[in-house]
């Protein structure tokens, strides 16, 4: 390809240029980089920073703070208010004005402080995930944050590297990376540096192309960065999506509408009073103040506040359960979860792979518990010396034929394994195992090495070794002196890949006493029985073989007449919890579903540990492309573990349980989980191993990637919507006796035939107080409520079931009919004994009506004393404080200013007694309540 000058390509990137076509000297010189090893210079790093900005992707959903106050302000029931407040300034009822804004005030701060919170929380924690690269920077290797990176600026690379541009590789040595987040692909792909003849390639098929937010899992390298920020592929997607418009949820909807009836029975009653009081001859000015207070007193204005409060002091919860909240609605939409979609590997698992069996001399070693062999002392009757010997070596050998490596933790004395998952699996095993690396590498040095190829399966590597000098490997050494090993040979190879590679490079084996037999037909069939078997339990199986040589430098030639020592199978463990998270799933009613790239067989095996229903059928994503939307969903009612699926499967997943009426979680990790996670009705992002694009997609970021923490998500969001139910059983039925109060005041006079000289039951300035201590501080106190006994032992709630269903319509209608029936009773005495406090009588009963109705509505069907009357503390704080103000109101100077009398001991000893009835009214509903359950 002929040379590509500075003056036919500018400077200004665009996305039309196919940089896996360009050679290494063609792309550097596109980029206008003298050499891979002097890069860019940091005077020309400045310029390209200011051309192209930071190497970061930009988050463009975050609302900026004037408009979450906006979307405060113009709520429907924020607007009635601020008209009702607006009416009473014209008037000239400055004091009931200032109250009904203080109320609006109060609840808008806390809704705007809280939606302000959840909007910067994600971004906070993408700025975690940011990594460092070292960069060439005027001939010199320096450390830089990936969001000062540049086009142009070459980048060394290592295993365990997360990458933090697009990259054109300009120099590979065994290097792989694994693009699973971007692709799909589950295994690790092999780069090199040459240059591809087709433009048309897709993103896995660029093999010379290294992407953002991917990782490096083998071998070394040079990258040269081509594209940053929203111009990377990662980028690309991650501006599609953000593209995406939302939707209310059930719940917001069902508000929404409950706010605006109420609003429009607000205006009602309010007109209705007006006319009343006029026909009775009141003041027409104080008559419309009246009628706009019980106005607000019908409107649940506290509902905005309560429903942000709850929603925030859930989502606090689950933050410290390890889920983060990136939408607040996303926390009560999860207590409807029916089905939890879910990957395997991280979640369900540890992400970790485990050795959990090794198999020597036809002998199997279970290492699955908390026995590593180490503890295996030769002295064991089960343990015989001869196996002793023959897994020393083994573990040798995988120790020795390995890329890992240890890395020492800053400021411990710990290590961490760094290197590819299948190798760091075998170096923990053989350090758990007592294998010393460091006295091993010192007397067996590496000389010469055959590295791992996908096309040979196997890897071999060369140690110089001096048998005298290692105490460890002498009873090997014994051994292989009796086997007629030449021992003086001076060089050790260790052959590690697939067991029926490797089998067909041996021509000898171990047996169980340790002695050296030759390979027959018979004994390799042994052999791969068990490794089919152990593969069958979705284990990764690894052979491993040696000889001793005369020479280090090896060639495929010299893969013969191997001595084959035995097998290790590895396992990616269930954790601990995913268990009892499946079956507290499956007891609430929600159906886990597995949906994993992973193998069938692993997939099947991991399904069954955990208990996944069809765990021993699994469905090839494969075999669903031949399915229609109809198979689909018959297959999903049978099925519920889907192996080898690409994000289109996943996608078509989520969409047949959504048709079912499904309400879907679905959780993911990369930027192709996006389309699936912006799809389900809940998306849940991995924070440990998610892109920032799959975060975005998001409605829940799990920062430990764990199954149960979406179990529990699930729960606290159960409880948040019991929550807010119990709040607006709280609010509508107090309202409906307040009104009734108002409204009904003049039925007894009439049914009497008495004459009725007030026409109003209770004064503009005493409801807007009874709403605002009652309503506000008391509902607050709802959403501080525990979960009821029975949350996860229920079935999910159908999301198509309105607010007050389940009986708590006609719930709210009695206790409010209840409540307007004891306020009028207690008024219309008093007022007939023609006592002057008669109004205060009111005012105190209605106040602890709704005191013990609080008490009474923290829970549906258990009594007050079996969840504890004390605790919700919260409650019993607010409790407390309404009745000192309730007292200051009485017996301070504020009684003038509220049009109240004091009131004599006995007769507020009476109001709290009235009070009381509702509660004993509720409690006996629930007994009858339980008795129905049980029968």
């Amino acid at each position: 390809m002929a040379q590509i000058s500075e003056l036919e390509i500018p400077l200004e990137l665009n996305n039309d240029i196919q940089w896996h076509t360009l050679a290494p000297g063609e792309a550097l010189a596109l980029l206008q980089v003298d050499s891979a090893a002097q890069g860019l210079s940091e005077a020309e790093a400045q310029k390209r920073v200011e051309r192209y900005g930071p190497n970061e992707l930009v988050e463009h959903g975050l609302k900026s703070p004037f408009k979450i106050l906006w979307e405060q302000l113009t709520a429907v029931m924020v607007l009635i208010l601020l008209a009702a407040a607006g009416l009473s300034l014209f008037l000239g009822k400055f004091l009931e004005a200032w109250a009904i804004l203080a109320i609006v005030a109060l609840f808008v701060l806390l809704g705007f402080f809280q939606e302000y919170r959840a909007e910067r929380a994600i971004a906070a924690l993408k700025k975690l995930a940011v990594p460092c690269s070292r960069v060439y920077r005027d001939g010199m290797v320096k450390e830089l944050p990936a969001r000062e990176l540049v086009p142009g600026d070459v980048i060394l690379l290592e295993a365990g590297n997360i990458l933090p541009a697009d990259l054109r590789v300009l120099e590979s040595a065994n290097l792989r990376a694994q693009e699973s987040i971007l692709t799909g692909e589950s295994e690790p792909v092999e780069k090199s540096a040459a240059a591809l003849p087709s433009p048309d390639l897709t993103l896995s098929e660029r093999y010379n192309m290294l992407y953002m937010g991917t990782q490096v899992t083998y071998g070394r390298g040079l990258g040269l960065v081509v594209q940053t920020g929203m111009q990377t592929e990662l980028g690309k997607i991650a501006t599609l999506i953000q593209a995406v418009r939302e939707s209310m949820t059930p719940l917001q909807a069902q508000l929404d509408r409950v706010g605006k009836q109420l609003a429009l029975a607000g205006v009602i009653v309010a007109l209705l009073v007006i006319m009343i009081g006029i026909y009775g001859g009141e003041v027409l000015s104080q008559m419309i103040l009246t009628g706009i207070s019980l106005a607000v007193a019908v409107i649940p204005e506290g509902l905005p506040a309560v429903v942000t409060v709850t929603l925030a002091l859930g989502a606090q919860k689950m933050l410290k359960r390890n889920a983060l909240i990136r939408k607040l609605p996303a926390v009560e939409t999860l207590g409807s979860v029916t089905t939890i979609c879910s990957d395997k590997t991280g979640t369900l698992t540890e992400n970790s792979l485990t050795v959990t069996v090794i198999e020597v001399a036809g002998t199997r070693l279970d290492m699955s518990g908390n026995s590593p062999l180490s503890q295996l002392e030769p002295t064991r009757e089960s343990f015989k010396y001869e196996r002793s010997a023959s897994v020393t070596l083994l573990l040798t050998g995988i120790a020795l034929c390995n890329d890992a490596w240890l890395e020492p933790v800053n400021g411990t004395d710990q290590f961490q394994a760094i290197g590819d998952p299948t190798e760091v699996a075998l170096l923990r095993a053989a350090v758990q195992s007592g294998i010393n690396l460091e006295k091993l590498h010192q007397n067996l040095p590496r000389v010469g090495e055959l590295p791992f190829d996908s096309g040979r399966k196997r890897m071999m590597t060369v140690h110089r070794w001096t048998p005298p000098s290692m105490e460890f490997l002498q009873p090997v050494f014994r051994f292989w002196r009796n086997w007629g090993i030449d021992t003086t040979q001076p060089y050790l190879a260790i052959n590690k890949g697939a067991v029926d590679v490797l089998l067909t490079l041996c021509s000898s084996y171990l047996d169980e006493g340790g002695n050296l037999h030759p390979l027959q037909a018979g004994q390799r069939e042994s052999i791969m029985a068990s490794n089919n078997r152990l593969a069958a339990g979705g284990m990764r199986v690894l052979g491993v073989a040696f000889r001793l040589c005369d020479k280090p430098d090896l060639t495929l030639s010299d893969e013969r007449d191997l001595i084959y020592v035995g097998m290790i199978g590895m396992v990616d463990p269930p954790r601990p919890e995913a268990k009892q998270a499946v079956i507290s799933c499956i007891n609430a009613g929600i159906r886990p579903v597995m949906i994993t790239g992973d193998h069938p067989l692993t997939a099947g095996y991991i399904a069954s540990e955990l208990g996944f229903s069809g765990g021993d059928a699994v469905i090839n994503g494969a075999d669903l492309d031949d399915l229609d939307d109809l198979q689909l969903a018959a297959i999903l009612d049978e099925h519920s573990v889907f192996a080898r699926v690409i994000p289109e499967h996943k996608l078509r997943i989520v969409e047949a349980l959504q048709k079912k009426g499904e309400v879907v979680a679905m959780t993911g990790d990369g930027v192709n989980d996006a389309p699936a996670l912006k799809k389900a009705d809940i998306g849940v992002a991995m924070g440990l191993t998610g892109t920032d694009v799959a975060k975005e997609a998001a409605d829940m970021v799990l920062r430990d990637d764990n199954f149960a923490t979406i179990v529990a998500a699930v729960e606290e969001g159960r409880v948040i919507y019991d929550n807010l139910r119990r709040f607006i059983n709280f609010s509508v039925a107090g309202n409906i006796g307040k009104v009734a109060i108002m409204l009904l005041w003049p039925l007894p006079f009439m049914l009497f035939g008495l004459p009725l000289t007030a026409s109003v039951a209770l004064l503009p300035l005493q409801l807007l107080w009874l709403n605002l201590i009652t309503d506000g501080l008391l509902g607050l106190s709802m959403g501080m409520e525990g979960a009821e006994q029975d949350v996860m032992r229920r079935p999910p709630r159908s999301p198509g079931r309105g607010i007050f269903s389940g009986g708590m319509g006609l719930h709210i209608a009695w206790v409010g009919l209840l409540i307007g029936f004891v306020g009028l009773a207690v008024g219309f005495v008093y007022y007939r004994a023609g006592q002057p406090y008669w109004q205060t009588m009111i005012f105190t009963t209605a106040a602890f009506l709704q005191i013990f109705q609080a008490l009474a509505t923290r829970s549906t069907y258990q009594s007050l004393f079996s969840i504890g009357v004390f605790s919700n503390r919260v409650m019993w704080f607010f409790i407390l404080l309404i009745a000192v103000l309730q007292l200051m109101a009485l017996y301070s100077p504020m009684v003038i200013f509220m049009g109240l009398k004091p009131l004599p001991p006995f007769e507020l000893m009476l109001c709290v007694g009235l009070g009381s009835t509702v509660f004993i009214a509720v409690e006996i509903e629930k007994i009858i309540l339980r008795r129905r359950r049980k029968a």
